[in-house]
């Protein structure tokens, strides 16, 4: 569970991951100790659960993947992160039970990911849609 100072921290770190603490402290008026105290609470909770780099490259192509469960949708998203292969995974209503998100550098690695998707003992179908552009 975070307050509203965690928050602030959130945000700033949405805007910039590698701000310093220091850099944070002054956004949000802590000291650099208290930010870094709540960083690693928020990291030891599960709120943060990664540090990611996003890349500038126009080359990367994206997919958006809807998949269906067998049977339980939590087993199978908890399977598909296994995989350590989607940039984001979302369980949703619908026809669908989830949509994830990848990406790849070619068409053969996104292949190659949705080809790992589908391989899921808990997977029972996918749809998968195509990025033209990003905006």
């Amino acid at each position: 569970m975070t307050d509203a100072l965690d928050d602030k921290i959130l945000i700033e770190l949405k805007k910039n991951s590698r701000a310093s603490n220091v850099e944070i402290a002054k956004a949000v008026k802590l000291t650099e100790g208290a930010v870094r105290r709540r960083i690693q609470q928020l990291i030891d909770n599960g709120t943060i659960k990664r540090f990611t780099l996003e890349l500038s490259s126009g080359k990367e192509i994206f997919a958006v993947v809807m998949v269906k469960a067998k049977s339980e949708t939590k087993k199978m998203m908890a399977e598909i992160a296994k995989l350590d292969i989607a940039r984001d995974a979302y369980e949703i209503s619908g026809e669908y039970d989830a949509c994830i998100i990848i990406s790849g550098a070619d068409m053969g690695e996104v292949d190659s990911k949705i080809d790992r998707i589908r391989g899921c003992k808990d997977v029972a179908d996918t749809k998968t849609f195509m990025s033209f552009r990003r905006w």
